[in-house]
């Protein structure tokens, strides 16, 4: 695939799978922006404002915000529309994207999906699985200690994480694989092969 700033690509898999740093170098590699949802949904969080209004339903901040914190995920209305909107700010600004950990439900990707169809087309959409462990997941998460969210590295909030993605994010997965949408990736190697093994694919599309 040459370099395009009219294509999609999504990454999806469990926590700590190397989402975001695989999301970096394709970025960089094809021009694209990188739309982080946690990043999106953190700025949201910072409002001020008690309650904030988003395609006509009113979402308690606080609320939302605690449940960043506690590693269960945002409403899914919520963020969809928070996405959603730096969608069709990135594709109106004629350029292509990639996302890191979103969808996270199928509620977002179905919501998604039509939006993708309607600036880049499908056949410029494209869906990753970078498949790790649970075991791996505690292992790498336990070791990161990240400075933007560190309250979601400790063993039981890993746990939740985990659950979470079997009940909210798996099912978004397995849609796409009934439809032959999406694609699976060993995240359990060096960074580059799994880069090299994503760009191999991505030239065979």
């Amino acid at each position: 695939m040459k370099a395009s700033k009219k294509i999609v690509i999504i990454l999806l898999g469990r926590p700590g799978s190397g989402k975001d740093t695989q999301a970096e170098l394709l970025a960089k590699k094809f021009g694209l922006i990188h739309i982080i949802s946690s990043k999106v949904i953190k700025k949201s969080l910072l409002s001020s404002k008690k309650n904030v209004k988003l395609e006509g339903k009113n979402y308690n901040i606080e609320k939302e915000r605690e449940k960043q914190k506690n590693g269960s995920l945002n409403t899914f209305t919520f963020v969809a529309a928070l996405i959603k909107n730096e969608i069709q700010k990135t594709a109106k600004a004629g350029k292509g994207l990639i996302m890191s950990g979103s969808p996270r439900s199928l509620i977002e990707l179905k919501s998604e999906i039509p939006l993708f169809e309607e600036f880049y087309g499908l056949k410029n959409t494209y869906f990753f699985d970078v498949k790790i462990s649970p075991k791996e997941v505690y292992i790498r998460n336990m070791k990161r200690h990240r400075k933007d969210l560190p309250e979601l590295d400790t063993r039981s909030v890993i746990a939740k994480r985990l659950r979470v993605f079997t009940h909210d994010t798996l099912p978004a997965i397995k849609y796409l694989k009934s439809k032959k949408m999406i694609f699976e990736v060993n995240g359990e190697q060096p960074i580059e092969k799994i880069h090299w093994d994503i760009m191999k694919l991505l030239k065979n599309i």
